[in-house]
């Protein structure tokens, strides 16, 4: 029995999510609460909790959700296949941005829902605001995730052969060191490069290393919750393993 899937790209879910958001912005912006000091909360906040969240996601599609549930289920199996083949396009930008609209669009109502209810409360406006921050890195994120790969310049077959070299590696950092110059040859616009050398966007030779043995490194907006989940992941992912009869190292 087929199971239920959503779309690959659809213009109509990132047009909904694209407006949204706008409206979720403006409903913030308005606030007498907002200014400058609060929208930098917001950008922290809201980057730590949207990379959290893409973390606790890519571990359930990657060791929890079945093949068999409803829209998860395709999901995981298309995590799961990014294992063998991680070549993700940024070029293919509807299907990043649908992907990402899927994410944004409910966080979004949540937040307008949030500020529109909770009138002056500040504690009300600093959730809200939070929520709709993390539906504008929802948005982006399967695009970031995209630029942590460049899949369109990177042979799978050939990556997967560097990242079992460097998986032979002792040294953590020199694993970093190997995925930068692996990286290095990749035509990432120049602006990219430096959001994720800050590690404001997700950096390839800190995310690639989830590629090394799935186990930590879950996050895909920028990195910034992985010491938060790694030794919780970490210990489940092998925990999985080891029950399953796959070599946890």
């Amino acid at each position: 029995m087929p199971v239920m899937e959503l779309p690959q790209s659809s213009r109509p879910v990132v047009a909904a999510a694209i407006v949204a958001l706008i409206v979720g912005v403006v409903l913030v912006v308005a606030s007498p609460h907002f200014n400058p000091f609060t929208l930098v909360a917001f950008f922290f906040l809201s980057g730590f909790f949207a990379d959290l969240l893409t973390a606790c996601f890519h571990f359930g599609f990657d060791y929890i959700f079945p093949y068999s549930m409803p829209i998860l289920g395709p999901i995981s199996r298309e995590f799961r296949a990014h294992h063998g083949y991680p070549t993700l396009d940024p070029s293919n930008a509807l299907v990043n941005m649908t992907k990402g609209a899927y994410a944004s669009l409910p966080l979004s109502l949540i937040g307008i829902a949030i500020c529109a209810t909770t009138g002056s409360d500040v504690w009300g406006f600093l959730v809200g605001g939070t929520i709709v921050g993390m539906s504008i890195w929802a948005l982006f994120f399967h695009q970031i995730h995209a630029y942590a790969h460049m899949g369109s310049h990177l042979n799978a077959d050939d990556f997967n052969a560097r990242v079992v070299e460097i998986a032979k590696l002792d040294d953590l950092h020199q694993q970093k060191r190997e995925f930068d110059r692996l990286f290095e040859s990749v035509p990432i616009p120049p602006v990219i490069r430096m959001l994720q050398r800050f590690r404001i966007l997700l950096n390839p030779s800190v995310h690639n290393l989830h590629h090394v043995r799935f186990e930590s490194d879950f996050s895909s907006v920028n990195g910034w919750s992985d010491p938060f989940t790694n030794p919780v992941f970490g210990a489940i992912a092998r925990r999985i393993k080891r029950k399953h009869g796959e070599p946890a190292e």
